[in-house]
């Protein structure tokens, strides 16, 4: 029989996988019948990870006594019954035409997976938010709001955009930790660009240009003024939005298996 293990270097201890295998992983496999434990390194892996692993490989043999266990480092010439192992685990990094996969760590996919969820969706609700500016009362063709409705509505609008930086700046990490190097070019993207709407945002009562009759407390703004606003707003999610829309459908056709 033979069993695969998976060095976890969070709790130092090696589990069982059957199913999936990765460039940074250490793992162990038990060949039982000849009581060998061949022991391998991927290309992403470390020497440090290596060290820690081999330190731990004792606890591994002690969970089988009754087998008198020898261990073997290798990266290649496996008894033909191991390289069917390993084959099968290596299908897991490879997608299309033998291309390695560019996630490397279940923890980076993970988050990666509900960041770049949170970096659609949060654009989606500012402009969503934001065209709650068609409902307000209209006064001689010109949109009538407090001050503040307008405050508020400008405030609010300034914090998800600032919270879509900051998931943008997490998936720029991310991207960094993994060589991904498609994940970086469309999170900085992203992450410039909010930069410039929370500027723009940050312009406050400088951002239309106030009709007569306004006051302190109420503001008249032209309603061609309001829907250009929300034309260049739009434009300028759709920048970033489209390019991780797509990123985000390909992730979860490369990686959902890894997710769920």
């Amino acid at each position: 029989m033979i069993r695969t293990f998976i060095f976890d270097e969070n709790k130092s201890h090696w589990l069982e996988e059957e199913h999936r295998l990765f460039p940074h992983d250490i793992c162990a496999i038990l060949y039982e019948e000849k009581e060998i434990i061949y022991l391998w390194s991927g290309p992403k892996s470390n020497k440090e990870k290596f060290r820690k692993g081999y330190k731990q490989i004792k606890e591994l043999i002690s969970s089988f006594s009754n087998l008198n266990l020898q261990v073997v480092m290798a990266k290649k010439n496996f008894p033909i019954d191991i390289q069917n192992k390993f084959n099968s685990l290596l299908e897991s990094m490879k997608m299309g035409n033998e291309k390695i996969l560019k996630f490397s760590r279940f923890t980076t996919i993970r988050i990666y997976s509900i960041s770049i969820i949170i970096t659609i969706i949060l654009p989606i609700l500012l402009f969503v938010y934001l065209s709650s500016s068609l409902v307000w009362s209209i006064s001689n063709g010109n949109y009538e709001v407090n001050s503040t409705t307008y405050n508020f509505w400008i405030d609010t609008s300034k914090l998800l955009t600032l919270i879509t930086l900051i998931f943008f700046s997490i998936n720029i990490i991310i991207g960094i930790i993994e060589y991904e190097n498609q994940v970086i070019i469309f999170s900085l993207n992203g992450f410039i660009i909010s930069i410039g709407l929370l500027i723009y945002l940050n312009q406050g009562i400088f951002l239309f240009l106030f009709q007569e009759g306004s006051t302190l407390t109420s503001y008249f703004i032209l309603q061609k003024d309001i829907l250009l606003f929300l034309l260049i707003i739009l434009m300028t999610i759709l920048i970033f939005e489209i390019p991780n829309i797509y990123k985000l459908m390909s992730f979860f056709k490369t990686y959902r298996k890894f997710i769920f």
